[in-house]
């Protein structure tokens, strides 16, 4: 199993219309806490597709033009749940939408606004989560 973090940045203050109904978002760094359970490599290429069948929340919000994932963490378990609560309670990241990503569990959301980049990046390295930086499989994505 394994569960990945994605860290999304928005170039402009944009809604989207999601099936919790209409989101908007400020400018800025969110990252979304979601889990693979089965090939994390298939699931995130997933993710990322613009052409795919629009199914969970974080496909609401990556088909919008203005949104790119600009980082992908990931760490070899699944600890989806407590690493949004880890958030949840973090003085740098604020709740973009009550159960974005956590219709599935008892969290409030899996979706963060960030307002310290870094000290969200240190949380994650504390944790022993790993940045993928493999460029061929950022750039072999279909966008």
């Amino acid at each position: 199993m394994a569960l990945s973090s994605y860290s999304n940045h928005f170039y402009r203050k944009y809604s989207t219309d999601s099936k919790l109904g209409e989101i908007s978002f400020r400018e800025g760094y969110y990252i979304y806490v979601g889990s693979a359970r089965g090939c994390l490599e298939t699931r995130l290429r997933r993710h990322l597709r613009k052409d795919k069948k629009i199914y969970w929340h974080i496909d609401y919000l990556l088909e919008n033009e203005k949104v790119w994932v600009s980082q992908i963490w990931a760490i070899p378990k699944s600890i989806e749940c407590e690493i949004a609560n880890v958030f949840n309670k973090e003085l740098s990241c604020e709740i973009v939408k009550k159960g974005f990503g956590s219709s599935d569990c008892n969290c409030l959301t899996h979706l963060f606004y960030i307002k310290n980049k870094e000290k969200v990046e240190s949380i994650l390295e504390e944790i022993g989560f790993s940045e993928i930086i493999d460029l061929n499989f950022k750039m072999s994505i279909n966008r």
